[in-house]
């Protein structure tokens, strides 16, 4: 392709009074064709943006932004390369575009004009947040399931009918440990988030001032979701503690049976042992009340610990 019919490609539309109207432009990973025209054209190289998150090349801020969203009742992560220039967007986004990006579009096109660059990442930037919070409800949603199994577990430590084992406790830490994973992305997501509006912010041209106000408010729904899901992850870590300790109890219940039963027949086993020896002479072994005293003996003494148990109240 020429360098003619690369800029004539990227070239700005026009309004009624001829004056440039910036446009968003959305590239796919799967069109290395426009991205070999934008570097010809533009001088702008976007696999520069993937090194980090943040980065500066002249008058271009680019931002790498992974974020998650909920789609076709779906959890999905999306990565996205962004270029913001003084008068223009661009986007490097999956095969399969996310419906946030979409959620975007829309709304720019019901504005019923062309939005400048700096407004355009503004509402990208707003919708990526709103599907994060969107994601949240879902997951507050898995949160009630596993909270359900974990009262669950709580209630079979005192039920008589019903026990728990291992599995119970497994497939409830299984269902948390995923949730977790999903709250750390969302989280280093919207501190990605928040470190773009800043620094759109911080470059905002003078002919985007009035933008100010709308973007600080977006800062601090990004804030406000971001506290939403450190509060949401401090809820699924007590969930993973509650779980563990319910196990531990379970164990220790266990070990306790044992124990006690242990305790009830080392009795029988002492005195076993002292009338196996082979001595010469062993007098109660001719004694005709003999066996029932041995009798009553090893079950008056292997009453005493277990009565001590029970006053104790390690039973319970």
């Amino acid at each position: 392709m020429s360098m003619q019919r690369s800029s004539h490609l990227f070239q700005p539309a026009a309004d009624a009074n001829g004056d440039a109207v910036p446009q968003w432009l959305r590239i796919r990973a799967d069109e290395p064709g426009k991205l070999a025209d934008i570097k010809q054209s533009l001088g702008l190289d976007i696999a520069y943006g993937l090194q980090r998150n943040l980065s500066q090349d002249g008058e271009f801020s680019y931002f790498a932004i992974t974020f998650l969203g909920v789609e076709q009742g779906c959890k999905r992560a999306s990565r996205v390369i962004f270029v913001l220039g003084r008068d223009m967007l661009l986007s490097l986004e999956p095969s399969d575009a996310p419906q946030a990006l979409e959620m975007a579009q829309a709304r720019m096109q019901r504005q019923g004009h062309g939005a400048r660059a700096f407004e355009s990442f503004v509402l990208v930037l707003q919708a990526i947040n709103d599907a994060t919070d969107a994601l949240l409800d879902s997951l507050n949603s898995d949160l009630g399931r596993v909270l359900v199994q974990t009262n669950a577990v709580l209630g079979s430590l005192e039920a008589r009918d019903r026990d728990f084992g291992v599995s119970d406790v497994v497939a409830a830490q299984l269902d948390l440990g995923e949730v977790e994973e999903l709250l750390s992305d969302c989280l280093e997501s919207q501190l990605q988030l928040a470190l773009a509006a800043r620094h759109a912010l911080a470059r905002m041209p003078l002919a985007d001032a009035p933008l100010q106000p709308l973007l600080s408010t977006l800062i601090e729904d990004i804030e406000a979701v971001e506290e939403h899901v450190s509060f949401v992850h401090d809820r699924v870590r007590l969930l993973q503690t509650t779980n563990n300790m319910a196990l531990n109890v379970k164990q220790n219940q266990i070990v306790k049976v044992f124990s006690v039963v242990t305790a009830v027949f080392l009795p029988a086993m002492l005195i076993s042992t002292y009338y196996s020896m082979n001595v010469a002479r062993m007098p109660i072994l001719e004694w005709q009340y003999g066996e029932p005293f041995t009798i009553a003996l090893t079950a008056g003494l292997a009453l005493l610990p277990l009565l001590y148990v029970k006053h104790r109240g390690w039973l319970r």
